[in-house]
């Protein structure tokens, strides 16, 4: 908008513009701070902004103002944004620079995925910010393509202490993701009276205190821009008033204004400025290349600049308001409108850049008036390019109008599958089932009708209650061929497990290998990976364990990125469960370190999660804390809920064993609301073993005994039948006995018994023998539960049987032996920080005589998760740069929270850090 000398003044909103002003001395100061500025069309949006590009005099300045036009271009406005930082590309983490070129189409790649790509836009404003501090100005965001829209929301949030300031204007009566993001926002409403007075006296005579004057700033509300509009049109009508019942051309009437100012162009103008609206660039050379095919010429565009319409500066046409953009293109004619196309399409006709090829092919697009087999083969290749390019939603939308342009029924149900593979891609599984239904009404094809039964299969499997997709993909394989009809059983099996249904997940995963081919099954078919999922749940121990000695080829030489997550994830928890630690870190570790190299961050987090859980039971609980916070983390940016349900199950389970119950319980509410309604049966009884532990640890034995045995009741029911998969069974014996409920723990005790002898672990031996120890007070039973313990890298387990075992010495007066058992307890307990349980070996010393060491009076500030995420991969030697890159963080955040951490813990280094993280109990976890 063009408002001209002495604007700001006429504005006069001083604590807007005092927050902006602020905003910006921030920025200079290596802050980082974010404003969106709300409002409706002509509220002063643009002229605020403006304003601030004025006081960032010095800084670098980053612009985007998006159009209507643009919202279907993949990456235009991250284009536009990032153009002047191109030359530091070269400086990113390899696969930061990776995603962003390939956005930009400066390279061909792999399709970024948001958060690499967000990654990406936040290093490259960090490393500008470091020469100069940085001003990001967005306009007119609600316009932004959706492609563009995402990373930058992304590194938005993320900002912290970079020096970078960001303002971002969008429209009130606009949904976009820049105005559900929680951002801070200021809401801009009409001006002042004194100051709409003075601003109408520019362009007309209307006294403050007249009825005129009154009934325009009523009925305009004070906007700035309808106040300038109606005071024109008033002040070119007779008497400059209005009539008592005329309406004035204002408010929702303000399009209408200009279309009146457009009706009045010349023929020839009248086409220029359609053909201008309809453009995806405001590139003056191909607007003028435009023009010369319908055998116009720039005449007609000084027509438009001198009646106000245009701009023309730089080698670009802009409208002087978006409103007039929007009325040129809708007041045109339908013919006009395609007209336009035509002409800007045959404009991009000899150009070869991408940008370029996906313009003209939206333009052949809206030229067509019916079917047309050549915009929609050029709409399909733009449709892949940005998929390809990780602009899902853009090509979801390209997919879509390929298809309304196929006359062929199988070249519509191709381009109809398409559309939903990549909807799924995105996360719209509502839109991928209504595109996979079109797809299979559209055609015959049997390859698309395939397509599309698969592609419902993967979305209901995360939509709907897994029993019910069990049986739902179960019945879509009847009558398949095999190569059809094993996927879809795999994944079927995949939701009964899901939904704790376990004897069906058995039966379904054998019917699915046996369905393979053998050598295929053997050696590392997803059938025989599930298979031997399914037996670990049922208490085949053996079984499975045969089975994945078959695929041990298959998991350790293939890489894990190119097979399906669920063989990576399931596999290395089977290895878990089976006690083969180092076999499923050694996958998890090499798996973690491939998916961050290239930026798969869907992939990374499956990965994160089991890796986490895999640290936990082998005693890192600080590395397992990092790893599960960084996971739930990265599973709510991408949305996998039920993924960041068991991340937080993982935080959970440590801060009840802590003793931090408010954490606990904090992450307890998290966990089921994100678990609510989705039918996760076998993910849900996780945090209540945490819940669980936590009422054991703090004397609340009642309590821990009646939710303990709701919980086995509940797993019983599903058909779990491997006890080391929650490790609940001597929780709940512990508190039984605690509770005085002797019969209930010789239940309890009895089928944890029968469960490890029909699948022997050492876990399993070693808690079971404490158990017995504990229920029939039998010195050899702790004995022999502490040989077990030799073989299970789980100094928990261990100091848990050493601490029963010391208070059942003590209790027999043998408390000279008692002492070694429970110092070894409570070196244990102290190292990991699980306060409640040191607290009881040190009750259990003293009462057997022995002094325990004072324990800190002064102990310092928590560290956040965050904190501890940036503390353990500092500890392991990675760079400030490595450690951004690895947890999607600038690296001024990075250093600004390693301050906090050396303030906290009252070091100066990170030699110092790693010494403490390896042996201090103050760290907490």
């Amino acid at each position: 908008m063009t408002w001209g000398p002495g604007s700001r003044e006429l504005l006069s909103r001083v604590a807007e513009r005092a927050r902006l002003r602020q905003l910006v001395a921030d920025a200079r100061q290596g802050r980082s701070g974010v404003l969106l500025l709300r409002g409706e069309p002509g509220i002063g949006k643009s002229a605020l902004l403006e304003e601030t590009v004025a006081e960032a005099a010095g800084m670098t300045v980053l612009r985007a103002t998006a159009i209507e036009m643009e919202a279907e271009l993949a990456f235009a406005g991250l284009g536009e944004l990032v153009r002047p930082l191109r030359h530091l590309i070269d400086r990113l983490p390899s696969a930061q620079a990776s995603a962003l070129r390939t956005a930009l189409s400066l390279e061909e790649g792999h399709a970024p995925d948001t958060v690499t790509l967000g990654a990406a836009t936040l290093t490259l404003l960090t490393d500008a910010a470091d020469t100069t501090p940085v001003l990001v100005a967005v306009d007119d965001a609600h316009w932004m393509d959706e492609a563009s829209a995402r990373p930058l929301l992304f590194a938005l949030r993320r900002l912290q202490a970079e020096g970078v300031a960001v303002l971002v204007t969008a429209r009130d009566s606009e949904e976009c993701r820049f105005t559900g993001a929680g951002l801070p926002t200021v809401t801009l409403s009409g001006l002042e009276p004194a100051a709409a007075a003075a601003l109408v006296r520019r362009v007309t005579d209307i006294p403050a205190d007249s009825e005129a004057f009154q009934r325009l700033y009523r009925e305009t509300a004070g906007n700035p821009l309808a106040l300038l509009e109606a005071a024109a049109a008033l002040g070119r009508a007779e008497g400059a008033a209005p009539t008592p019942d005329g309406p004035l051309p204002v408010g929702p009437r303000l399009t209408a204004a200009y279309s009146v100012r457009l009706a009045g162009l010349p023929e020839t103008a009248r086409r220029a400025v359609t053909v201008a609206a309809a453009g995806y660039t405001e590139e003056a050379a191909v607007l003028e290349a435009a023009l010369r095919q319908l055998s116009l010429d720039t005449q007609a565009l000084e027509v438009l600049e001198a009646a106000h319409l245009i701009d023309r500066s730089g080698g670009r046409v802009g409208f002087v308001h978006p409103l007039l953009r929007a009325a040129a293109y809708h007041t045109a004619t339908a013919e006009q409108r395609r007209e336009a196309h035509r002409a800007l399409a045959g404009a991009l006709a000899d150009r070869t850049g991408p940008v370029d090829r996906d313009q003209r092919s939206w333009h052949l697009a809206a030229a067509a008036a019916g079917p047309d087999r050549a915009a929609a083969s050029a709409l399909a290749d733009t449709a892949a390019n940005a998929r390809d390019r990780g602009a899902l939603p853009a090509a979801v939308r390209a997919f879509e109008r390929a298809a309304d342009l196929s006359a062929a029924p199988v070249d519509r149900g191709r381009h109809l599958l398409a559309a939903a593979e990549v909807a799924q891609l995105a996360g719209r599984g509502d839109r991928a089932l209504a595109l996979a239904e079109a797809a299979t009404n559209a055609t015959d094809d049997a390859a698309v009708r395939a397509g599309a039964t698969g592609m419902r299969s993967q979305i209901l499997l995360l939509r709907q209650p897994p029993r019910r997709v069990h049986d739902q993909l179960v019945d879509m394989a009847v009558g398949l061929e095999a190569a059809q009809a094993v996927p879809l059983l795999v994944a079927a099996a995949g939701a009964a497990c899901m939904g704790g249904a376990i004897a069906q997940a058995r039966a379904t995963a054998e019917r699915a290998a046996s369905s393979c081919d053998g050598a295929a099954s053997a050696f590392g078919h997803p059938a025989a990976l599930m298979r031997a999922h399914t037996m670990m749940l049922a208490g085949e121990r053996s079984e499975a364990a045969a089975v994945l000695d078959a695929c041990d080829t298959f998991l350790t030489t293939t890489d894990p990125l190119s097979i399906g997550v669920e063989a990576t994830s399931f596999s290395t928890m089977d290895l878990m469960w089976l006690e083969r630690f180092p076999a499923a870190r050694t996958l998890l570790e090499r798996a973690v370190r491939g998916a961050r190299r290239i930026g798969a961050s869907e992939r990374l987090v499956p990965y994160l999660t089991v890796l986490a859980e895999t640290q936990l039971r082998t005693g890192y609980w600080d590395d397992a804390y990092a790893l599960a916070g960084e996971g739930a983390a990265l599973a709510a940016e991408i949305g996998q809920p039920v993924l960041q349900a068991y991340a937080v199950s993982t935080l959970a389970r440590i801060e009840a064993a802590q003793g931090r119950a408010e954490k606990c319980a904090e992450h307890a509410r998290q966990f089921r609301a994100l678990i609510e309604g989705r039918g996760a049966e076998l993910v849900s009884p996780y945090v209540e073993a945490a819940l669980g532990l936590l009422d054991l640890g703090t004397g609340k034995d009642s309590d821990a005994a009646a939710r303990l045995h709701d919980l086995q009741q509940q797993v019983t029911a599903a058909g779990l039948r491997e006890p080391v998969v929650l490790q609940h069974q001597p929780d709940l014996i512990e508190a039984c006995l605690a509770a005085d409920d002797l019969s209930a723990a010789r239940a309890a005790l009895d089928e944890l018994v029968g469960q490890v002898e029909q699948a022997p672990s050492a876990w399993g031996r070693a808690v079971s023998a404490r158990c017995r120890g504990l229920v029939h007070a039998d010195e050899d039973a702790f004995q022999e539960a502490l040989r077990h313990h030799e073989q299970l890298p789980d100094p928990y387990a261990r100091a848990r049987t050493e601490l029963a075992y010391g208070r059942f010495l003590r209790r027999r007066r043998k408390r000279g032996d008692a002492r070694r058992p429970l110092v070894a307890a409570r070196q244990v307990f102290e190292r990991l920080r699980a306060d409640p349980w040191t607290a009881l070996a040190e009750r259990e010393l003293r009462a057997a005589g022995f002094d325990t060491p004072t324990r800190r009076g002064h102990e310092p500030a928590a560290l956040t998760e965050r904190e501890t995420q940036i503390a353990v991969l500092v500890t392991k030697g990675h760079t400030n740069r490595e450690v951004a890159a690895a947890l999607f963080l600038s690296d001024k955040t990075v250093e600004y929270h390693l301050s906090h951490i050396y303030a906290k813990l009252s070091i100066r280094s990170r030699v110092e850090l790693a010494g403490l993280l390896a042996v201090d109990p103050r760290i907490p976890a």
